[in-house]
């Protein structure tokens, strides 16, 4: 089926053509002739690469060119989001059509999707705009849900299964839910009253395989031998492929397996780069510094790219993990060595796929091997579509029994069915409590038959819940979260407020409690740290681990601090530990609000740059929740103290540097360098000769003229600037050195 018979725009259908796309691939065609232009439900369960985004693309634009109806994108993830937001906008954009992303900010309805064609969002923000009703759902026309085997993602799962089963309750839209290969799309399709495409076909082959010694066994019964120039079969398999040069992505367990695969490939790997391949790096390797503060991390991480490798995970920034699947996709880096997020987070194929174990580790768990599921998300991004006719994807293996293991489980095996993670008493507390707030569920019965339009529903009988639904409803009327009536189910005013605020009711309780408990303790013991305790101790932040040898020193600063905390101290070993593992995550906080370094806060931390990220971007929110529950409850000097540390935490900073910060490219560090330097406002900046400003640490060129464009626009003369000094690497060290906070010092060596 060519392009050009489609019913599309011309002005579409030139740019897939120009753009090399010039017919449709089968599984395409095949959801073309069963109704993807007719309106019709369907189930896209297809491999990695082979198409799927494109239909949603089809569909989006006949169904607004027809109805004017809205696009409704969900995604599991915000970087895949960003990622379909800009496939999209380069299409839409074409039509005068509006396309935006929705992420972030749970609280307020954006006004932007009132006017917006095709929305891009996450799965959370959507639920959380159903709990605020936003107009705009009742216009939706076409919902694409992204990823939907991830319903068996114990996570994510249970939102991602009751946005869609409300979404279905609240407006008549067809959809489109597209999905890996999975065993059982079959009741998905008759979950949603859809029709099922399934294949396995893919526009690149890909050959699975077992290496053990030098053989790799592929599951097609082929055979080939490597050369085995060194003693281990992971050196000798990624040198074969790099003398046909090609690129791989290696799949380790853990972050530091990552880093430490990618450090040993490097001297290697620089040795097969041209001049003209170390130019490229070398600049990737100096926007990489330039990014953000530079710390022991990004220099090391830079270091690694000059050599054309890179490791890939969520002690990242997202800054840095962009500029390396960047350079990737152009070429440049050679191999990157990625924990498994990378296999569902964005789209980023390589000729070879290397799986170093299949084995991961959870606290609870220890260590388990991992499903088919994941390691086909893996083995999936093997081969280049328009680059690659076959990928390779080849799981090593430590012995001949491991080799036979590996075969038959994920080479030859069946991938799981995928089940419902629904009925986790967590998940539920939440959902009840959403859907008695929106009174959608305004008694028991009716909250039964929302649940038998769910997955789980579908797959079992409701009824089977009854229990576990009696017990989270009991939870919430003991909690105040709802009124205390036998007949309907009405949400209290702090219930209300809690499924507006979109965070686990048992957090509102832990936040309720402490600030009580805050309330009646004297002002002098209530300081930045007992709110950043306060709300680390709830369910929704995933707190840092800590190790054996910061246990010592955590338990002395939890006698020193005590009078400080508003959470329950712990009473137990295991209350403990787990009080400790929430300390260390709001010290990490702290810290941040005090303008520590942050290659002083890796160190004293052990985490990464994207740890610190992520601890932020949790804190953020329930900072803000924390604030709004506390004028709930009457509270309002505690309100304005908490909304003042949510406003440092949003920066990193002190309230002095709020107005620097909004300077593209100064973060906490320059901002605070240029304040101690009397550069105190944007205004005093803009009455500044540019090459003063060059004289200061870490302002090289490049960053001075885009401070001075973004102050200046059409004002600023780049002929103005003087050329680079040598003072910006030897002051290096200097740059990023503020004495530490001694206090914390004394528990962290």
């Amino acid at each position: 089926m060519k392009i050009e018979d489609l019913p599309l725009p011309d002005i579409i259908k030139e740019k897939l053509i120009t753009e090399g796309i010039s017919s449709l691939y089968p599984p395409q065609e095949e959801a073309v002739k069963k109704g993807l232009f007719d309106g019709t439900n369907l189930v896209v369960s297809i491999p990695t690469a082979s198409g799927k985004t494109l239909l949603a693309l089809f569909a989006s634009i006949k169904k607004l060119t027809e109805t004017g109806l809205k696009t409704l994108y969900l995604s599991p993830l915000r970087a895949l989001a960003f990622e379909k937001y800009m496939e999209f906008k380069s299409f839409l954009d074409l039509l005068n059509k509006k396309t935006i992303l929705l992420t972030g900010d749970y609280e307020e309805e954006d006004t932007r999707a009132q006017y917006a064609d095709v929305i891009i969002a996450t799965n959370e923000k959507i639920d959380s705009a159903i709990r605020h009703q936003a107009r705009w759902i009742n216009k939706i026309g076409l919902i694409v849900s992204d990823e939907v085997h991830l319903i068996n993602d114990s996570s994510r799962g249970p939102t991602l299964e009751v946005v869609i089963a409300q979404l279905r309750q609240v407006c008549d839209a067809q959809i489109l839910a597209l999905s890996a290969t999975i065993r059982n799309a079959d009741q998905i399709a008759r979950w949603l009253e859809a029709e099922l495409v399934s294949s396995n076909w893919r526009p690149v082959k890909l050959k699975e395989g077992v290496l053990f010694d030098k053989t790799i066994v592929y599951g097609d019964g082929t055979e080939v031998t490597i050369p085995s120039k060194l003693k281990d079969s992971f050196n000798n398999l990624t040198d074969y492929i790099l003398s046909n040069k090609n690129q791989a992505l290696v799949f380790a367990t853990t972050r530091n397996m990552a880093e430490s695969t990618a450090k040993n490939l490097a001297a290697r790997i620089n040795k097969t780069l041209s001049k003209e391949e170390k130019e490229k790096l070398n600049a990737t390797s100096s926007e990489i510094l330039n990014t953000g503060e530079q710390t022991k991390q990004s220099r090391g991480l830079a270091q690694l790219v000059r050599n054309g490798v890179a490791y890939h995970h969520a002690g990242l920034n997202s800054a840095q993990r962009r500029i390396i699947e960047h350079n990737f996709k152009q070429g440049n880096i050679k191999i990157i060595s990625a924990t498994p997020t990378l296999a569902a987070g964005v789209n980023l194929p390589a000729r070879y796929v290397i799986i170093k174990s299949i084995y991961r580790y959870n606290v609870t768990l220890g260590s388990y091997p991992i499903p088919v599921l994941e390691f086909k998300q893996q083995s999936g991004r093997a081969g280049r579509p328009q680059y690659d006719k076959e990928g390779d994807a080849i799981v090593i293996a430590k012995n001949e029994f491991d080799a036979t293991s590996l075969y038959q489980t994920y080479i030859t095996g069946e991938v799981e069915d995928i089940e419902s993670r629904i009925a986790a008493e967590p998940a539920l507390r939440k959902i009840v409590l959403g859907q008695i707030s929106t009174e959608n569920s305004q008694t028991i019965e009716e909250l039964h038959e929302f649940f038998g339009q769910t997955f789980y529903g579908y797959q079992q009988d409701s009824a089977n819940l009854s229990s576990i639904l009696n017990k989270v409803v009991s939870f919430l009327r003991e909690e105040a979260l709802i009124v205390n009536d036998s007949d309907y189910l009405i949400p209290t005013n702090f219930g209300k407020r809690v499924s507006q605020l979109y965070i686990d009711p048992m957090s509102a309780i832990v936040i309720r409690e402490g600030l009580i408990k805050g309330n009646i303790k004297s002002k002098h013991y209530l300081t930045d740290l007992s709110f950043l305790q306060l709300v680390c101790s709830t369910p929704d932040v995933r707190f840092l681990t800590i190790r054996k040898d910061e246990q010592i020193n955590l338990v002395n600063f939890i006698s020193d601090h005590e009078e400080e905390f508003l959470a329950n101290l712990p009473e137990t070993s295991f209350d403990l530990e787990l009080f400790m593992s929430q300390l260390k995550t709001s010290l990490v906080l702290q810290d941040w609000i005090k303008e520590v370094p942050e290659d002083i806060m890796l160190d004293r931390y052990r985490i990464g740059s994207g740890d610190i990220y992520m601890v932020v971007s949790n804190a953020e929110w329930l900072l803000y929740a924390s604030s709004e529950i506390s004028k709930l409850l009457g509270y309002k000097d505690m309100a304005k103290q908490i909304s003042a540390v949510h406003n440092r935490v949003i920066n990193g900073i002190k309230q002095e540097l709020l107005d620097l910060v909004q300077i593209p490219g100064i973060g906490r560090m320059r901002a605070r360098a240029l304040y101690d330097k009397g550069y105190k406002t944007k205004e005093i900046l803009k009455e500044t000769n540019p090459n003063e400003i060059m004289k200061i640490s870490g302002f090289g060129k490049e960053l001075v003229k885009n401070i001075f464009s973004y102050l200046l626009g059409d004002g600023f003369s780049e002929t103005e600037l003087a050329e680079d000094s040598k003072q910006e690497e030897e002051a290096e060290e200097d740059y990023n050195t503020i004495p530490p906070q001694k206090l914390l010092d004394d528990f962290f060596s």
